[in-house]
């Protein structure tokens, strides 16, 4: 078989070097940002003078990482505290809590950031040792895929994340317990669920990519329907932080609606599979 067209015999250590200056851009760059998600958020709806008064006038220290986190965290606390009835408050609970509440966070939305650069770089990287077909194949399933995953995410934070907050909200309330939360296990769980959420999302990009490459017969994945199901359900309920079962069944909604999605899309992909044809004719 003939190799790439654009691809070059190396040596190993020349192979690694250029790995290393590649995923030396990213380190820079993530340094960068998880430096910059450190420093004081704006204060109310100003700019950047805000920044400099929030914390050198005021005294008062938001990192923009934790800032981010309660936009989506305060809202709910602030609507759910106007009723008499339910009283909410984070507290650190232990020691390194809020360390460790903002570290989180910060880690987590650099990572967010420097994500499509890491992906961008490991492409550049492998593509000269691609076939123009399997070239052509990643081009057309990248950008899916990052769409689906900061999509699953943004589904996580704005609507599992908050159902499941006023759903324990209101059970604490039911049992008469006190409702004081943690801010690190909070947070914790606002980053399991996005994340989970994001990697739930690309369920009909693998579908597709297994498609391509003639590995999976959508029909035949069809009849197996109840079963694929409760497979998803269980791996859901083993992912998702609460033992609700809300934020699984959350989850396990959009799932069914993009794993029948992918068996829609992957049935026009697999028509230039001649094995995967046979077995529906048969």
């Amino acid at each position: 078989m003939e190799k790439p067209p654009r691809d070059k015999e190396m040596p190993l250590w020349e192979h690694l070097a250029e790995l290393g200056q590649r995923m030396k851009k990213v380190i820079v760059l993530f340094i960068v940002v998880f430096i910059v998600m450190w420093m004081p958020a704006p204060a109310g709806d100003g700019g950047l003078l805000s920044v400099v008064t929030s914390f050198f006038v005021t005294g008062e220290y938001r990192p923009l990482a934790y800032w981010i986190f309660s936009q989506t965290i305060n809202p709910i606390v602030a609507d759910l505290n106007k009723t008499a009835q339910i009283k909410i408050a984070l507290i650190a609970g232990e020691v390194w809590n809020p360390l460790a509440a903002v570290m989180y966070s910060a880690l987590y939305l650099t990572a967010l950031i420097v994500f499509p650069l890491f992906v961008y770089e490991m492409w550049l990287y492998i593509q000269p040792a691609l076939y123009p077909h399997e070239e052509r194949a990643i081009k057309k399933y990248l950008g899916i895929a990052l769409l689906l995953f900061y999509g699953g995410n943004l589904f996580g934070i704005y609507i599992i994340y908050p159902t499941l907050f006023r759903f324990i909200a209101g059970l604490s309330k039911l049992l008469g317990v006190e409702q004081i939360f943690s801010v690190s296990s909070v947070v914790n769980t606002w980053i399991q669920i996005s994340f989970w959420t994001g990697v739930i999302f690309l369920t009909p990009l693998v579908m597709a990519i297994l498609a391509e490459i003639c590995l999976l017969n959508p029909w035949y994945l069809a009849e197996y329907r109840p079963l694929v199901y409760a497979a998803a359900l269980i791996l859901i309920a083993i992912i998702t932080p609460d033992t609700t079962l809300i934020s699984t069944m959350l989850t396990f909604i959009p799932f069914s609606i993009l794993f029948e999605i992918g068996l829609v899309w992957t049935k026009r992909i697999v028509k230039k599979c001649p094995e995967v044809r046979r077995h529906r004719e048969f």
